[in-house]
């Protein structure tokens, strides 16, 4: 979960209904969160206080994602994993082709 962060605000229900606690909560990341898009979820605990949570997930860029694919493509086997690719690719009982022998 390391592409998800969370914001908890505390509101007092005394003070407080739920319509509120929304509208103070848009206003609070339009003013410190203005670009970036977050899910609000709302609930009331045994104590009578509303938990507001804001949950922020980052989005991988593309050019992130082509990097990533091409350090896969470019990475090195083992020695291990040569071995099995090359005994899939045998075929045993054959001779391999050769060229014909040309004398001078």
């Amino acid at each position: 979960m390391g592409n998800v962060k969370t914001v908890q605000y505390f509101f007092d229900s005394k003070n407080f209904n739920q319509i509120e606690v929304i509208n103070n909560l848009e206003k609070e990341r339009e003013k410190e969160f203005e670009n970036k898009e977050a899910k609000i979820d709302i609930a009331l605990n045994d104590f009578g206080v509303y938990v507001a949570t804001l949950t922020f997930e980052k989005k991988k860029k593309f050019v992130n994602r082509e990097k990533e694919v091409k350090k896969q493509e470019n990475k090195k086997l083992s020695k291990y994993e040569k071995l099995i690719n090359s005994q899939e690719e045998r075929v045993y009982g054959k001779y391999k082709a050769t060229k014909e022998f040309r004398p001078y």
